[in-house]
């Protein structure tokens, strides 16, 4: 009966070490036949501001608004007055929605 309590520990710390030794690193699993998708070219300010001036332009909501969109590297300032805070936030994700955009500014203003 001695015996069998020395021999548990030591049993479990070789069951451990082994289930250990056994794991893989993430990423080393990955499949001969996995191609990683190519990446994708970032926009240039001017087609950010673009894309986002006919997204804008196109809502039923913000199209009448005189809004003025910039940008600097990929982040995007919007600016103008609007009548309610649910404008500014349909703009919000309006702006977000275009890929390439990394950071939007909003600056814009209820009257």
């Amino acid at each position: 009966m001695k015996n069998h309590r020395k021999l548990l520990p030591l049993v479990m710390v070789l069951t451990g070490i082994l289930s250990i030794s056994s794991c893989q690193k993430f990423g080393e699993g990955v499949h001969e036949t996995w191609v990683e998708p190519p990446k994708k070219a970032l926009a240039d300010d001017n087609t950010l501001i673009s894309t986002v001036k006919s997204s804008l332009l196109t809502d039923s909501e913000l199209s009448w608004l005189d809004l003025q969109v910039e940008a600097r590297a990929g982040e995007i300032i919007l600016s103008g007055l609007v009548k309610t805070q649910s404008q500014i936030d349909r703009a919000n994700t309006l702006t977000w929605m275009v890929e390439g955009v990394k950071k939007v500014d909003n600056q814009m203003s209820i009257k």
